[in-house]
């Protein structure tokens, strides 16, 4: 019986890494292709378009991802742990249809809400661009936002097969086709937006459009491709369906109401756990101007207050970076909420079909564990190599003369120590983006859906009625302290919510955290060491800069597996211990 436990652990928290692997490839891939990629946008107004767009499609795929697919695991795990394949057959064939309508009515709103949404996003009179700037601005957020919407019909499609071998606890499928996704999209963007600005010599707005675009061709072709795979594994499934001796549930309806009753509360997740970055994009530029016109950053013109040019450049230069670069680095970290989460979702169904409560109990705490032990050091090392990392892939630069003049009146030294400064803050961001949807995929797993869509309604709510006031006081910090508090008020309703659902001991996990937080002191000292004998990862070319920035990352993460080790975290957490593999095929 402990050698099935163990099994059953190996096997989610591999699940787990599997997961998270094929998504951080597929993110880490997406963050390197921005360096060229900049350069074909030309910086200034192109950059900010495009990177607010994005925002929305995440925003907008996220629900996707994190939705109805859910669901649909849930219910193919369910019918498979009790071996019952044709009612698994009969979900999957429901599943896809009921994602094309969906897809369907999210590209009509998307197109619906695309003047609307540009005119919001980038209002008339927008910081250091003239009012014909900002028309055309407007007009082609618009039509970005319509491109981007023939991606969300296609989308909904692909999640709803993926959903269906996340089920099946088929990660590797899971995990390679989101990575063949993200390498389409990059070769496509890349290669169509350079021919595009370089080769035909159009303007550099059809590289916005073509990298829109490049969405849609990724989706169809990641289709394509698990679709071949699907031809293959059904065959198996459908042998075993012929097999089965238990009385399969073929009433269409009776599923549809199944699927429905569990999709609309991770619909509902979906839609409030991922609203973070939608209340900053939405907010963001009318706290901050609020905030200049209050601090000292206001000029009186014809007698009504408005920005200086100064502060108007700190602006731009502020919202780019939150909406583009600091967005991609925070997406790091963060590919392990939906990699665990889609590894501990039939792992815990299978357990509570089973009954084997403290089964539940064991994987809730190994889940956010092992996700604490990894995303507390990435998110601390964009904390402290913010700079190096900033200059490497962002390196702030003179913006061209029809886009935002006012920008020039900062340096390119004092726009990389503001983005950097701006990237420290958003790294307690992307901690709190991380575990997020962990707990919220605990709640759910666990069946506490009401109580889960409760709590996150509470946060949501508080989370919009402060962020105004915070970022009108402190400025782009405010975002920050509005998702801490909106954040550890969350955590705290469903950590209690857990605790008295399955009698959770948190003491060990609170003890482990401590001697993760002592290894973030051996991080930040060992960057402090490096930056001490030369090695700053800037100012110094970018060759040398990544040699440099690659040793002081690799020494820090190094101190702290050390460190980590010695108090047994990787091995009681992971269940690995790479030093006694090593051992082992060092002896062989």
């Amino acid at each position: 019986m402990m050698k099935s436990d163990e099994r059953q652990k190996r096997s989610f928290i591999a699940g787990g890494l599997i997961s998270t692997a094929g998504i951080f490839f597929a993110k880490f891939l997406g963050l390197f292709y921005a360096v060229p990629f900049n350069s074909i946008l030309g910086g200034g107004a192109n950059i900010a378009i495009y990177g607010v767009a994005y925002n929305i499609y995440n925003y907008v795929l996220n629900i996707c991802l994190a939705g109805v697919p859910f669901a649909i695991a849930t219910l193919v795990a369910k019918y498979v742990s009790q071996e019952d394949y044709r009612t698994a057959i009969m979900v999957k064939k429901l599943s896809t249809t009921f994602m094309i309508a969906f897809g369907v009515l999210a590209m009509l709103f998307m197109i619906v809400c695309a003047a609307p949404f540009a005119s919001m996003l980038l209002p008339k009179g927008a910081v250091g661009v003239s009012d014909q700037a900002t028309a055309v601005n407007i007009v082609v957020m618009r039509n970005v936002l319509m491109i981007v919407a023939i991606a969300i019909f296609f989308v909904p499609i692909l999640s709803s097969i993926r959903g269906f071998y996340q089920g099946l606890k088929d990660l590797e499928i899971y995990a390679l086709s989101q990575v063949l996704e993200q390498v389409a999209r990059v070769v496509f963007l890349l290669v169509s937006s350079a021919i595009a600005v370089y080769l035909l010599g159009m303007e550099r707005t059809w590289a916005v459009y073509f990298g829109a675009f490049s969405t849609s061709i990724a989706a169809i072709l990641a289709i394509i491709h698990i679709r071949l795979y699907d031809r293959k594994q059904m065959k198996e499934i459908k042998a075993l369906a012929d097999a089965q001796t238990r009385v399969a549930n073929t009433d269409m309806k009776s599923l549809f109401h199944e699927l429905i009753f569990i999709s609309v509360p991770y619909l509902f997740v979906a839609i409030f756990g991922y609203s973070d970055s939608i209340i900053n994009s939405f907010l963001l530029k009318g706290g901050m101007e609020a905030y200049y016109l209050g601090h000292g950053g206001g000029v009186e013109v014809n007698g009504t207050m408005v920005l200086s040019e100064l502060a108007s450049a700190e602006l731009t230069i502020i919202i780019g970076s939150i909406n583009y670069a600091v967005v991609k680095l925070m997406s790091i970290p963060m590919v392990l909420a939906p990699g665990f989460s889609s590894a501990l979702l039939p792992h815990i169904t299978s357990s509570l079909v089973r009954k084997e409560y403290k089964a539940v109990q064991k994987n809730i705490c190994e889940c956010i564990e092992s996700v604490l032990y990894i995303a507390l050091p990435v998110c601390f090392c964009l904390f402290v190599f913010a700079k190096p990392i900033y200059a490497l892939l962002f390196p702030p630069s003179g913006y061209p003369e029809n886009a935002l003049p006012a920008a020039q009146l900062i340096t390119d030294e004092q726009a990389l120590d503001l983005c950097a400064e701006v990237l420290r803050w958003f790294s307690i961001e992307a901690l709190l983006s991380t575990l997020g949807p962990i707990f919220s995929s605990l709640m759910m797993a666990v069946e506490q859906r009401k109580l889960n869509i409760r709590n996150l309604a509470v946060i949501v709510t508080l989370k919009f009625v402060i962020t105004y006031p915070l970022l009108a006081y402190f400025g782009y910090p405010g975002l920050i302290f509005s998702s801490l508090i909106s954040m550890i008020t969350f955590f705290w309703l469903d950590g209690y919510a857990l605790s008295r659902r399955f009698h959770i001991n948190w003491k060990n996990t609170f003890r482990r955290i401590t001697v993760m937080v002592g290894g973030l002191v051996i991080i930040a000292a060992v960057a402090f060491l490096c930056q001490s004998i030369g090695l700053r990862g800037y100012g110094c070319g970018r060759l040398l800069g990544i040699v440099q920035l690659g040793i002081s990352g690799c020494l820090a993460i190094l101190a702290y597996f050390l460190f980590t080790y010695y108090f047994q975290l990787p091995q009681l957490i992971l269940h690995l211990d790479p030093i006694k593999w090593i051992r082992r095929r060092s002896k062989k």
